[in-house]
């Protein structure tokens, strides 16, 4: 079996594409017959689990559930009632977690980077889009996230980047492409949109 190698460019920009297939996952209500697609799409197996009603909305309800299965007991009504719209509240509510958590993300990586405006990294594209020209790639030290517009950029290969912007009022911060390196042999433009993690040419997830 091949080994992947985090120092490796290509490598790293695969290690990062690989842990965004157990992110997103969305939820599906049933009440009784279980259904037709009933695997997880990252482990391609069943899959179930239940957390601390405190953590999540949902767990409040299949924790009822796991209970009165339990106890050989009917499942509570208020608790099938609300099963139908509970996808939709768990989707809002992941919508609103996941922008306060990127939020204070990009403030920390902006007020890391505000001291670099002007200096040149080197950085690894993770991301590009199916025109080539939008994307997103990271920085070792100090370990950033960002986006990146350009030409061909090149999925998996090492960029120079030069940090033009870090405003730390707004969170964001602005790099331009400067070329790409010769560490790895070039790459043709990908699509990676099954990895897209959020917004545009900022720290911005």
């Amino acid at each position: 079996m091949r080994t992947l190698d985090p120092e490796r460019p290509d490598h790293a920009a695969m290690l990062y594409s690989c842990t965004l297939l157990f992110r997103g996952a969305g939820y599906l209500a049933f009440n009784g017959e279980t259904p037709e697609s009933a695997q997880h799409a990252a482990l391609a197996t069943h899959y179930a689990h239940v957390t601390a009603p405190l953590r999540r909305l949902v767990d409040r309800y299949a924790s009822e559930v796991c209970l009165a299965v339990c106890a050989g007991e009917p499942v509570p009504e208020w608790v099938t009632a609300a099963l139908p719209q509970l996808p939709k509240e768990m989707e809002s509510s992941n919508r609103k977690a996941s922008a306060y958590e990127r939020g204070i993300v990009n403030m920390v990586e902006t007020f890391m980077l505000s001291p670099h405006v002007g200096q040149e990294f080197t950085g690894t594209v993770v991301e590009v889009d199916e025109a080539g020209e939008k994307g997103r790639f990271i920085i070792r030290k100090p370990a950033v996230e960002a986006g990146i517009k350009g030409s061909n950029l090149p999925f998996g290969q090492e960029i120079q980047v030069r940090l033009v912007e870090a405003d730390t009022e707004s969170g964001q911060s602005r790099f331009e492409l400067l070329g790409a390196t010769d560490s790895v042999p070039p790459h043709s433009p990908v699509s990676s949109a099954a990895a897209s993690v959020g917004s545009t040419s900022t720290t911005e997830r």
